[in-house]
């Protein structure tokens, strides 16, 4: 939708907008911009209620902006939703791992500092 009625919405302020702003003639897939926003939301509600309310509220009003302004499809912000979702809830089976790999590393930099 914004490259077909931009021009029209904004005027002579399209091109500049447009070009400052990268556009998005195609849709990506998934939707990293909402699957970040829901990563985000996720952080946000650990720390609490409060702050959980604003993370789901803009990723919430993110993802009806980014298909209302033609930017992605609703598959692209569901596909999205299940990269962020499958990511938060595996993240704790991965982090043994995570951490063993973590501490190979340091040790390989202690041996060729020393």
């Amino acid at each position: 939708m914004m490259v077909e009625y931009g021009e029209h919405f904004w005027r002579s302020g399209w091109t500049p907008l447009y070009g400052v702003l990268g556009g998005n003639p195609l849709a990506a897939m998934p939707s990293l911009h909402f699957a970040t926003s829901v990563t985000a939301a996720h952080v946000l509600s650990s720390t609490g209620r409060t702050a959980g309310l604003l993370g789901w509220s803009y990723a919430l009003t993110l993802g009806v902006a980014l298909v209302y302004l033609g930017e992605h499809y609703v598959v692209d912000l569901l596909a999205g939703l299940a990269l962020a979702e499958g990511i938060h809830r595996g993240a704790p089976a991965a982090e043994p791992l995570a951490a063993r790999i973590s501490q190979g590393i340091q040790a390989l930099e202690a041996r060729a500092r020393g």
